[in-house]
């Protein structure tokens, strides 16, 4: 069997003009894990990228503080396989038409927008809205041209996670720096888990974590979820 690492990207850059770019504390936390590697590692055989900015820069910051280290990481490669869930499309230009069509989603729109911006009662009602939002999506009742569909991204997950395992079968450690919907969706499918399952774990899949899987073409096996061994200053333990 072969190790796979995923690795959910630094933070991003919520709220600001481009959210794809990683934060100061997301530089902070991928230089931290590539440390972390370079040292308990020995050389992953492969590293992929998802195509985002955020999932790449995450990539190339890990590998940089790997090699300060000493240790021979490959450059990444990017795989469009895992890329993320569409939330920020699915917020943006769905949700008006879901809010149409559901008052209970109507309602949790409406007070997420009346709390005061940077509040906890804000990022509480956002939550609420983006996790009811999201389950619309999942269930198929998006129909939007900018919106990627649930049974879409779950496909493209799995066919990612099939071309890893196909040229790593056995005996290969190999990187995957994507987002918290691809290490949710791969986590549930270890754990035989529904689909609806992958969506709330990756709700909860912190920035720079480590989800460790072995796998080979007929089975997957869950190691461990969520760790983050290199980050020591609980101000670098982010969600958002």
């Amino acid at each position: 069997m072969s190790r796979l690492l995923l690795i959910r990207h630094g933070q991003a850059s919520l709220g600001a003009a481009d959210y794809d770019v990683l934060s100061p504390i997301g530089v902070v936390q991928s230089q931290a894990l590539g440390r972390h590697l370079g040292r308990m590692l020995d050389p992953p055989h492969a590293i992929y990228s998802g195509p985002r900015r955020r999932q790449r820069d995450t990539a190339a910051h890990l590998v940089a503080a790997a090699r300060e280290q000493g240790a021979e990481f490959p450059d990444p490669l990017d795989l469009p396989d895992f890329d993320e869930y569409p939330a920020l499309a699915l917020m943006r230009q769905a949700l008006p038409t879901l809010c149409d069509a559901s008052p209970d989603l109507r309602s949790l729109a409406r007070a997420w927008q009346a709390a005061e911006v940077g509040s906890p009662e804000h990022r509480r009602a956002f939550e609420r809205t983006f996790q009811a939002a999201m389950r619309c999506w999942h269930d198929g009742q998006v129909d939007h041209p900018d919106v990627e569909p649930f049974a879409g991204f779950h496909a493209r997950i799995e066919r990612g996670l099939r071309r890893v395992v196909d040229r790593h079968p056995r005996g290969q450690t190999v990187l995957v720096v994507s987002s918290a919907g691809p290490v949710g969706v791969m986590t549930a499918l270890a754990l035989g888990l529904p689909s609806w399952s992958g969506i709330r774990t990756s709700f909860v899949v912190h920035n720079a974590s480590i989800t460790e899987l072995m796998a080979r073409p007929d089975e997957l096996q869950l190691r461990s979820f969520n760790a983050l061994p290199h980050l020591t200053d609980r101000a670098h333990v982010t969600l958002r």
